[in-house]
């Protein structure tokens, strides 16, 4: 493994301070990256700034795509550059130093593997909510800690998660259509869909910082804004996914979505009738029926 290239993505947006604390975290990995490239996606914060004086860093500044368009851009920029890993982070999750070694260490190493995903904590010591993968069946996954030390997972975040090359020049690139939530899902239940495996690796491990440890992010988030719309749209689509691919089963996939919009609605009012709610996620539901992300190939 040491001889693989690996370039480390991080996207961000408005974020400088953990920009700052992340990319330290890259520079003082224990097992060095090649190249560290960073998305801008348009930030007014003084972002833009800081970057331009950073010596060590690829920068791209693009208009704001969301989390999924600057993963997109991100992914693309090092495939094309012909490394043979690509790690993706988040601006606000801060591996420790050895979080890259630790995914690269890893004893399967062989074709199979789809992507690696590091262990995600909040501060406080609690795992991440947002950074909770999937897993596969309860056999894989004490068969696969009992030998190896490492649990089977279906699907992933972008919050530190390791991809390496072949699977990108086979499964495409991230859907810039997702704009933000989801995105990652619906990545890495795709490469699980082309027959790859997707595993967490226990001792790599990151820290995420943000305001909160949320289990129910979308109880408290008004209509309008981008992470209600998007998120509700396309986790239907991610639950019709999941279960197409999982159970084969469309039907299934769409009984799935609903009762994830139902869940969402009884968290945000129980059992009062908010007739706004209910219209809302009646519309996102349909949307995320019918949504047709593009998915685009990656090119050498």
């Amino acid at each position: 493994m040491k001889n693989y290239k690996v370039a480390a993505v991080v996207v961000t947006y408005n974020r400088l301070e953990l920009l700052k604390k992340c990319i330290d975290a890259i520079r003082n990995q224990t097992r060095k990256v090649d190249e560290i490239i960073v998305v801008n996606n348009l930030s007014t914060d003084g972002t833009f700034e800081w970057l331009t004086k950073q010596n060590d860093l690829t920068v791209i500044t693009q208009e704001n795509s969301g989390s999924a368009g600057g993963q997109y851009t991100g992914i693309k920029t090092a495939y094309e550059k012909g490394y043979d890993w690509i790690w993706c982070l988040d601006t606000d999750i801060i591996a420790n130093n050895d979080a890259l070694e630790k995914l690269l260490e890893t004893k399967i190493i062989n074709n199979s593997i789809g992507f690696l995903s590091s262990n995600i904590y909040y501060p406080d010591g609690n795992l991440a909510h947002a950074n909770i993968p999937e897993l596969s069946n309860s056999y894989d996954v004490l068969n696969m800690i009992s030998k190896y030390h490492i649990v089977p997972i279906l699907s992933a975040s972008f919050g530190s998660v390791l991809f390496p090359r072949e699977v990108i020049k086979k499964v495409g690139l991230p859907s810039k259509d997702f704009f933000i939530w989801g995105d990652d899902a619906e990545y890495t239940l795709r490469i699980i869909q082309n027959g790859f495996k997707g595993f967490l690796i226990l001792q790599s491990i990151a820290t995420h910082y943000n305001n909160y440890n949320e289990s129910k992010p979308y109880k408290d988030l008004k209509i309008s804004e981008r992470k209600f719309l998007f998120g509700i749209r396309n986790m239907v689509y991610v639950n019709i996914l999941r279960n197409r691919i999982i159970h084969n089963s469309k039907l299934r996939g769409y009984v799935s979505a609903l009762g994830f919009v139902i869940r969402i609605y009884k968290q945000r009012n129980g059992s009062k009738l908010n007739l706004v709610d209910l219209f809302s996620l009646t519309r996102l539901y349909i949307k995320g029926f019918i949504f047709s992300p593009q998915i685009e190939k990656a090119d050498e």
